[in-house]
This record gives C-alpha cells, sequence and structure tokens, in this order.
C-alpha cells in the first residue's frame, strides 16, 4: 500500500504536515500489524519468538477483531497478520470471516508449512491482498539449517504453488510473495532464489535484512555493495530496494547492522503516527522492531486500542520522534523508509488524484 495515494483529499495531508509542530494532534492509524500468536512449528536461527510459545496462549480473536473495528472505524486501511506461525492458530480464519465487512487491505506473513489446497481455497475466497512466505535460500539443506527443521523447504514450495495453482486457476486472489532474510550465508546465492521465484510464478519479493546481535550472520559490507550490480536484474520482482546497497557508506552501515541511518539527517520516521503493533501477549506498541526497548502502550486486557493510543507513553514517544530523538533501535531498523518517503509525499501531495504517481502494490 502506498501511503501517499491516502492524502488525496487534502485533510489528512494538512494534519500530516503539521504533526512536526504539533506531535499530539489528532491522527488517524492507518497500518496495524498483529502478531497473533507467538507458536511456530519450526525454530530459526535468527528468531527466539517460538522460544515464548508455551507463555502465551496468543492474542485472543475477539480481541483483534474488537481492536480492528474500532481503528477501522478512524482510518485503518491495512492489517498485517503475523506470529510465530500464523496458521497453527484454528481460529485465524473465523477471525477473517468476522472482518469481511471491513474495507481493508488484509496481508498476512507464513512460513507456508501449512498450507493445505484447503487454506489455499479460503484465502482466496476472504480476499486477502498479499500472501508472504518466507524462504531464504534456492538449496534445500540451506533454507532447512538456517528455519531449524528438516523437510521445511519442500513444505513451504509445496505451499507455494498450491496457492499459485488456485489464484491462477480462479483468475483472482491474493498477490503471492516471498520474504527473504538476507544473511551473510545466502546473500551470494540471491540470483538463484529469484531464478527459482520467478519460474514457480511467484509475483512479489522482499529482502529482509537479517537483524541479530551475532556478527558472524551479518553480511559482510561488500557483500551488501555487490547487491548493487544485481539489482538491475530483480527489480520487475522487487517491491522495495534495500538502503545497504546506495552506497559504501551505507553498506558499511549495514555490515554493522545499522540500516535505520541511511536516509539524510534530520528525517522523521513517522511510524509512530500511521502504524501500531500489537503482540501476541496483546500489547500495543509503536511498531514490531521497537517491542523490547521502547514504551508499551498498555495492554488490550486492560483498555481499548484507543485508549492505548491516548496513553502518556505515546505521547512520549511521538514527543520525542518529533524532536529528533530517536530510540536507539531505530538505527537497526530500514522498516519503514519506503512508507516514511511515501508519507513526506503524501503531506505535501496535491489534492487531484490524478496528479499522484503511478504505484506498485
Amino acid at each position: 500500500m502506498d501511503l501517499g495515494r491516502l492524502f488525496t483529499d487534502g485533510d489528512l495531508a494538512g494534519r500530516a504536515s503539521r504533526l512536526r509542530v504539533r506531535p499530539d494532534a489528532p491522527f488517524p492509524v492507518l497500518v496495524a500489524k498483529i502478531k497473533l500468536t507467538w507458536r511456530c512449528n519450526l525454530r530459526c536461527r535468527f528468531c527466539s519468538l517460538w522460544a515464548r510459545e508455551e507463555s502465551s496462549p496468543g492474542l485472543p480473536v475477539d480481541a483483534a477483531a474488537r481492536t480492528l473495528r474500532e481503528l477501522a472505524a478512524q482510518g485503518l486501511k491495512k492489517v498485517h497478520f503475523s506470529g510465530g506461525e500464523v496458521l497453527t492458530r484454528t481460529d485465524f480464519r473465523p477471525l477473517l470471516e468476522s472482518l469481511q465487512d471491513l474495507d481493508l487491505q488484509v496481508n498476512l506473513t507464513t512460513n507456508g508449512t501449512l498450507l493445505d489446497k484447503e487454506t489455499a481455497r479460503w484465502l482466496v475466497d476472504l480476499r486477502l491482498h498479499t500472501v508472504a512466505f518466507s524462504l531464504d535460500d534456492a538449496v534445500t539443506k540451506k533454507h532447512d539449517e538456517v528455519r531449524g527443521v528438516p523437510g521445511a523447504w519442500r513444505r513451504t514450495m509445496m505451499g507455494i504453488d498450491r496457492l499459485v495453482e488456485r489464484v491462477q486457476k480462479k483468475g483472482r486472489g491474493p498477490v503471492v510473495a516471498v520474504n527473504t532474510v538476507v544473511t551473510r550465508e545466502n546473500v551470494d546465492r540471491l540470483d538463484d532464489l529469484h531464478d527459482l521465484l520467478a519460474a514457480r510464478g511467484v509475483q512479489a519479493w522482499r529482502l529482509l535484512p537479517v537483524r541479530t546481535p551475532l556478527k558472524k550472520l551479518r553480511p559482510r559490507a561488500e557483500q551488501w555493495a555487490a547487491l548493487a550490480d544485481r539489482w538491475p536484474r530483480w527489480r520487475p520482482l522487487l517491491v522495495r530496494d534495500l538502503a545497504a546497497w546506495r552506497s559504501a557508506v551505507q553498506a558499511r552501515e549495514a555490515a554493522r547492522g545499522r540500516f535505520g541511518d541511511q536516509a539524510a539527517g534530520g528525517v522523521i520516521c513517522w511510524a509512530p503516527w500511521y502504524s501500531v503493533f500489537i503482540d501476541a501477549d496483546s500489547r500495543v506498541f509503536s511498531c514490531c522492531t521497537g517491542r523490547n526497548s521502547m514504551p508499551s502502550y498498555g495492554g488490550l486486557h486492560q483498555a481499548s486500542v484507543g485508549e492505548a493510543l491516548e496513553s502518556r507513553e505515546r505521547m512520549e514517544v511521538l514527543t520525542s520522534m518529533a524532536s529528533g530523538h530517536e530510540f536507539g533501535v531505530c538505527r537497526t531498523c530500514d522498516e519503514f523508509l519506503r512508507e516514511n518517503e511515501e508519507f513526506v509525499r503524501g503531506a505535501s501531495a496535491p489534492a487531484d488524484p490524478s496528479e499522484v504517481p503511478e504505484f506498485r502494490p
């Protein structure tokens, strides 16, 4: 979703343009990310969420539905469901069915290993916009080593094939996408993975830099820099480029695990205004990246999402970000670089929709 296209009514653009001066001014949450469960059937080396699965039953679906209805009434446009592995939740389908009357773009991230033919059918029928599969390598053994379970690659590819087949059969359905976590191990084999995805009918590819304190997992600066030469061939499939390959300086910063410093100095991250993240413990945050180091706005077991968004903790986050005082974790995050560019463009966009540039979903 291109945030810039949401500003064509003029009023939203006007309110966005004043947030630097009035960080507490009313502004609708446009994008919500909801982590429905910590539970996962894989054991990824760079992820520890699955280790928490016994500590929480996950976000109750009635709380998720109630929250999304409240946010939709205030202007929410998109919801992204993730985990853990969302398809371990047998109540995920009823949740989607309960939201069909809301005009929301619904995205799902899954490892795809549990996606059978019946699941492919209802994912198409329930009008999801994008289903993104997690796949890290064209080499079966290498993917399985990273994901921690033998056979994971084969089952993920079966899930991709089933959904592609269903979409092609019906002539409609979600964008079939792949998310790839870029590590030192797989960065030099991304050409092979690109060719595999294109041959299997995948429509979009997103490269995600591994976020880890383990230096041995992060690509070296020269590996990041080398991607610049390969990007033009991948461009038709990629949904965004990586800031890490824009210059030698940025490549060196990326090797240190710093992706949020790639933009010019003084650029504000506007995500705390237009987005919200809710984790599997029902806690509300500004974003997924800040879950462990930025203040929680409260929990949905204690208050509504509207009350959480009016909390003192959120006001402190907004005021800090508006004044240029980012949080330390922001330097490791490139999650919102494109969205922030769209937000800034939208805040100064013309009111006439015909003047807004075309975009790719």
